[in-house]
């Protein structure tokens, strides 16, 4: 059990590693590749919230886990959601 909460914390700690922040983006990328890495941002970090959920139904991880993910991948969308509402991206 301990092993598998482990696992999905190491998860979400590498998603957040892997995805870019937005001072490391390139200031000379074109708008349209922007929008791009943010859409795709953005679907990873809901499917990584989705993930949390199912791991909480499944058994696999504590609650208190689950919340303390969902606040640090809330934080990384938030942030995506903001740059693509200021690129006119709906919500």
């Amino acid at each position: 059990m301990e092993w598998v909460m482990l696992a999905a914390l190491a998860a979400i700690a590498a998603l957040y590693i892997a995805l870019p922040r937005s001072d490391d983006a390139e200031v000379d990328s074109p708008i349209g590749a922007d929008l791009d890495d943010l859409r795709a941002q953005r679907d990873q970090l809901v499917t990584a919230l989705r993930d949390l959920d199912d791991d909480v139904a499944a058994g696999r991880m504590a609650v208190e886990d689950r919340q303390r993910g969902r606040q640090e991948i809330g934080v990384r969308l938030r942030v995506v959601m903001e740059q693509l509402r200021a690129h006119g991206e709906p919500s």
